[in-house]
């Protein structure tokens, strides 16, 4: 019996808190939804999304007493239930120095083999914080794997600071699927957004390798939108969404192949007026923009073998 039971009667900050996605990491061979049109003039308004239901209420409470118990069996007393979190003493990337910083559990899953894997983000500890988070600065990701005998979670390996991801110190979002059939993987969804500029990425990571690492490289262009774009200025204005899903390897790789496919606008303006004393006088010069990629593993990373990645052009 898990030992969540224990941890009921602290539990109660937890569950006020944002409920995050837990999926079980044979659920999904695929990810991303189709990408819909873009609007780079006028933006067409979202409708609300429903209140969540009791069920997924409850399904998302579950989720943190889950994660709770996971991370009470990695750091004990250094859990803090209250605040979600736990203090550690770990190297930043490529330093050689210690520093302590806060674990902030993002999303778990349970394994094909029973193991659970527990995605979190890593915050260096400043004395001067006082709750401000660097804008410019990605989140430290970091996974721990789990296993499970006569009833208790022990740890089996901690992949520490794996990759700078995201931005305002967050690493984004966790998606458990398979990168191949017997391979679960974690994909990580993540961008950022400065000064109406608008980017977001993808990242793969073999849940199973002894040495967790980004198998796409630096990550993979999902989107890339110029928001804050006047249509009288002289820039080119643009907004690039993009649906993604795995397909089986065409060449016989180690994980399946990423495709994707693009949609969205383009403005590159042209002037319907000579230059004179007043200026050019700008018109919409709109390109509609659909276009597929093809990415493969090669060995290292993924690279790209068919098409143009049209988020990336920006």
């Amino acid at each position: 019996m898990r030992s969540a039971v224990l941890f009921l009667g602290v539990l109660f900050p937890i569950l006020l808190a944002s409920c995050r996605e837990r999926t079980a990491a044979s659920v999904s061979a695929s990810a991303g939804a189709p990408a819909t049109p873009a609007a780079v003039r006028v933006a067409e308004a979202v409708p609300a999304p429903p209140p969540p239901t009791p069920e997924e209420l409850e399904a998302g409470a579950a989720a943190l007493r889950e994660r709770a118990v996971l991370m009470h069996a990695i750091f004990g007393t250094k859990f803090n239930p209250a605040a979600n979190e736990a203090s550690i003493e770990m190297r930043a990337p490529d330093e050689p120095d210690m520093s302590m910083y806060t674990i902030e559990p993002v999303a778990h899953a349970f394994l094909p083999n029973g193991d659970a894997a527990l995605v979190a983000n890593a915050l260096i500890v400043r004395a001067d914080r006082d709750g401000i988070r660097v804008h410019t600065d990605g989140g430290l990701l970091n996974v721990f794997i789990l296993r499970q005998a006569d009833g208790r979670w022990t740890l089996l390996k901690h992949h520490a600071n794996v990759a700078r991801l995201g931005t305002w110190e967050r690493i984004g979002t966790a998606k458990f699927m398979h990168l191949a059939p017997g391979k679960p993987g974690l994909a990580m969804l993540y961008g950022s957004a400065f000064q109406g500029y608008v980017e977001r990425y993808l990242s793969l990571f073999d849940l199973g390798a002894a040495d967790l690492r980004d198998l796409t490289g630096d990550g993979i262009a999902l989107s890339a939108s110029a928001l804050a774009c006047e249509p009288a200025d002289t820039e080119t204005c643009y907004d690039v969404t993009s649906g993604w899903r795995f397909a089986v390897s065409a060449s016989g790789a180690a994980y399946n192949d990423l495709v994707f496919q693009f949609r969205g606008e383009e403005d590159s303006k042209k002037d319907v007026r000579r230059k004179g004393a007043e200026g050019p006088r700008l018109a919409s010069d709109i390109t509609r923009l659909d276009g597929a990629a093809r990415y493969a593993y090669d060995g290292k990373t993924y690279v790209l073998v068919e098409g143009k990645n049209l988020a990336k052009s920006h």
